[in-house]
């Protein structure tokens, strides 16, 4: 089954029911106990880091998710559940995360004064194509340019760029799309992306 961690984050039921609807089996995990059973697992959060990061670790989750991803569970983070797997967190201030793929995670730091720049307001809300070179199995069947649907305030920079698949661009490029073996993360929302959304899930249901 693919756990779907649920820590009273919103993205839970309609992430539940986009899995549903493209054939796969998820179950709500709020336990160590149900995540450890799990052959996959999706994370999705929004709002405050700080808040989601405490979450996880007042229900005793770090540990059980890390050691489903050193053992080779394919892991989805969608948001901020994408984000959690970097080192460190710049976000009203500083905060460690997981610490799986070196890099950190930044603000959008949007020049209002720059001539083209100044028409991007954060949060990065709505539509906007994502652009990829390399096959990977979450964009299997996607064309590279398709659109996908953004709800965030900053975003990843892995240090080792091969991590990142697919980049978006609001102002200047940031990735969009990371895969590095059984560890996959969107910045885009999947579940709020119709049919091009509905694909992603279906490959990592698949993978």
């Amino acid at each position: 089954m693919i756990a779907i961690v649920d820590f009273g984050q919103e993205d839970v039921p309609p992430l539940e029911r986009a899995l549903a609807d493209v054939g796969a089996k998820g179950e709500v995990v709020q336990s160590p106990d149900r995540l450890k059973r799990a052959a996959k697992v999706v994370l999705s959060c929004s709002g405050a880091y700080s808040a989601a990061a405490r979450q996880i670790r007042d229900r005793s989750l770090v540990s059980t998710l890390l050691r489903a991803m050193a053992e080779g569970v394919p892991y989805l983070g969608v948001g901020l559940g994408m984000q959690l797997l970097f080192d460190v967190i710049y976000e009203g201030g500083q905060h460690t995360g997981l610490g799986v793929i070196p890099g950190k995670v930044i603000p959008f730091d949007v020049d209002t004064n720059h001539p083209v720049r100044r028409q991007f307001k954060v949060p990065h809300v709505g539509w906007t194509p994502v652009h990829w070179n390399d096959d990977c199995p979450l964009l299997s069947g996607l064309k590279s340019g398709d659109s996908f649907y953004f709800d965030h305030s900053t975003h990843a920079q892995p240090l080792d760029e091969r991590v990142t698949i697919g980049r978006s661009g609001y102002g200047f490029d940031f990735s969009a799309v990371i895969w590095r073996g059984n560890l996959y993360g969107t910045q885009f929302l999947p579940h709020r992306s119709q049919e091009n959304g509905a694909k992603v899930l279906a490959n990592f249901a698949a993978a």
